[in-house]
């Protein structure tokens, strides 16, 4: 877990290794969500202040982000630090047919496309069984909603087939620039002796 300093209060942000980390995580449950009309691998954690989305989920949403008043930085599990800046104001969460709103902050991540923190879950009534991974929204005068999320990540796959992320990547040449040659590596003549025998 990690600590983030903002208006001087702490948020938490979670970096996990891979997916049998956060598995074996007793406080966080994950699953699928709809989010913008997109289904989402998402990370339900308590122990996050905020909500996150990864930009390339983002894009998808046709909203444009709003700057934060003050960026602030994010400390991962590996003492690595991510300013995040932008923000996705009134995304649409859907739980089980029932339209929730979050903001959600852009932050580059790997393991998850969305991470829902305190401040989603509480505008949410939520209440998590991490026993029996599933979140009870609460709303008032409303049924209770019951959402489960994934039992097991099956080792070495895929939790789902991820989604259609167009990636515009490109490099910019100078007009009449020559590709560049240069061995990759020198070997002694000892060394590639050896290596044939």
């Amino acid at each position: 877990m990690g600590g983030v300093q903002s208006s001087g209060r702490p948020n938490r942000f979670y970096a996990m290794s891979g997916h049998q980390t956060t598995q074996a995580s007793p406080d966080v449950v994950i699953g699928i969500l709809t989010v913008q009309s997109h289904e989402v691998y998402a990370l339900i954690d308590p122990g996050s202040t905020l909500s996150y989305v990864t930009p390339f989920v983002a894009m998808e949403f046709g909203i444009e982000p709003d700057k934060l008043h003050e960026p602030f930085s994010v400390s991962t599990l590996v003492r690595e630090s991510i300013t995040v800046a932008r923000v996705y104001r009134g995304c649409v969460v859907m739980v089980r047919g029932r339209n929730t709103m979050a903001n959600l902050i852009e932050l580059g991540m790997v393991d998850f496309d969305l991470i829902m923190g305190m401040d989603w879950l509480y505008s949410c009534f939520a209440k998590l069984n991490c026993r029996t991974r599933t979140m009870r929204l609460e709303f008032p005068k409303e049924p209770d909603i019951e959402w489960k999320g994934d039992n097991v990540v099956p080792k070495d796959e895929l939790p789902r087939i991820p989604p259609y992320r167009e990636i515009d990547f490109g490099i910019d040449m100078i007009p009449g620039t020559q590709p560049i040659s240069i061995p990759p590596y020198r070997m002694a003549s000892a060394e590639l002796k050896e290596l044939k025998e």
